[in-house]
C-alpha cells in the first residue's frame, strides 16, 4: 500500500511483496491489526475499529464522511464501508475469493478494488452501495491496486502483464490500457496528484535492491526519484493540496508513516509505535490520515 512484488504486488506492501508482504501475512495474535486515523502531523491517534479480524487499506469517500476498507473479520477478505468514524459498518462484497484494495471515484458513486474471485488478481468496479459489481480488466497475469485519476475518466493501476510488475492506466471502462513505466525492476502502487498531472509510485529500478518513491507526468515522461533511503519506500499518497506525499519505510528499523514535499525535500516520520503502520490516506481536506496499523493492543491509542 509496494510493494507486493513477490506474488503480486497487490497488497502491495512491506517488503513489498504482495501477498508476501501484506498486513494480513504479517500480523500476530498479540497486536491489533485495525484502522486508525491520526492528525496530519501525527498527533491524535485514534483506533476506529476494533474486530477480531485484519481491517486495513482504508480509503476515504470524496465528502469525508465515510471510508471504505478490506477486512476479514467475517473470514475472508471482502470490501466493507463504515462511517468516518469507525461507526456503522457495512459489507459490500461477499463471495469465497479475496477482495482488497478499494478506492472510491471523485464523485464518490463507485469503488474500484481487486478481487481473485475469477482465479486471478484482477480489477473490478462496483456502484458505492455494493451493487453492480463487473470485472475490468481479463488477462492471465495479476492486475492491482486501482487508483481513479482525480477527473474519473482513468484507473491507473499495477500488473506484471509484461513480465514484471509496471504501472499501468486505462479507461474507466477497462478500455485503452497503456503501460507507464518499462523498467527491467518492480514499479507499482500509483497515486494521482490532486490535479492530475502527475503520479507517484514506487520502483526497485536502481539497482539497491529496496523500493523508492518516483513521481512522473501523467503521461508517464519525467520519472524522478524521491527518496534515497536503505529501507523499503512503499504506498505514496498525494495530500489534496498537492503539497505533500505521505508513504510508509522501514528506514528507521520498523515500518512507520512519513510525509515529505512533493520535491522529495523535508521527509519527516509522523507516527512512532512499535509496531507496524502503513497504507496511509488522506482525508479530503488533507487534515487526517487514516492508515492501518499492527501494534500492541497496549499501544492501541498512542
Amino acid at each position: 500500500m509496494a510493494a507486493g512484488l513477490a506474488a503480486a504486488l497487490m497488497l502491495v506492501s512491506s517488503a513489498c511483496g504482495g501477498e508476501a508482504g501484506d498486513p494480513e501475512a504479517e500480523a500476530t495474535t498479540s497486536q491489533v491489526q485495525d484502522i486508525f486515523f491520526m492528525d496530519a502531523d501525527g498527533s491524535n491517534v485514534t483506533r476506529i475499529t476494533e474486530t477480531a479480524g485484519v481491517d486495513s487499506s482504508p480509503d476515504w469517500s470524496p465528502d469525508g464522511e465515510k471510508i471504505a476498507f478490506n477486512t476479514n473479520r467475517d473470514g475472508n477478505f471482502e470490501i466493507y464501508v463504515m462511517d468516518a468514524d469507525g461507526s456503522n459498518a457495512k459489507r459490500l462484497t461477499d463471495n469465497s475469493a479475496e477482495d482488497f484494495s478499494p478506492d472510491w471515484s471523485p464523485d464518490g458513486s463507485q469503488i474500484a478494488f481487486n478481487s481473485d474471485r475469477d482465479g486471478n488478481r484482477e480489477i473490478y468496479v462496483m456502484d458505492a452501495d455494493g451493487s453492480n459489481q463487473r470485472r475490468l480488466t481479463n488477462n492471465q497475469d495479476n492486475d492491482g491496486l486501482p487508483a481513479f485519476s482525480p477527473d474519473g475518466r482513468q484507473i491507473a493501476f499495477e500488473s506484471n502483464r509484461n513480465g514484471n510488475y509496471e504501472v499501468f492506466v486505462m479507461d474507466v471502462d477497462g478500455e485503452n490500457t497503456k503501460v507507464l513505466t518499462a523498467s527491467e525492476a518492480v514499479d507499482g502502487s500509483p497515486s494521482w496528484s490532486p490535479d492530475g498531472s502527475q503520479i507517484a509510485f514506487i520502483s526497485q529500478r536502481d539497482g539497491e535492491g529496496n523500493f523508492e518513491v518516483y513521481v512522473m507526468e501523467a503521461d508517464g515522461s519525467g520519472q524522478i526519484r524521491l527518496t534515497t533511503s536503505d529501507g523499503f519506500d512503499n504506498f505514496p499518497a498525494f495530500s489534496p493540496d498537492g503539497q505533500l506525499i505521505a508513504f510508509d519505510s522501514v528506514r528507521d528499523d520498523n515500518r512507520e508513516i512519513y510525509t515529505m514535499k512533493t520535491d522529495g525535500s523535508d521527509q519527516r516520520r509522523i507516527t512512532n509505535s512499535p509496531g507496524i503502520d502503513r497504507f496511509a490516506a488522506w482525508s479530503p481536506d488533507g487534515t487526517k490520515l487514516a492508515f492501518y496499523s499492527e501494534r500492541p493492543s497496549s499501544n492501541s491509542g498512542n
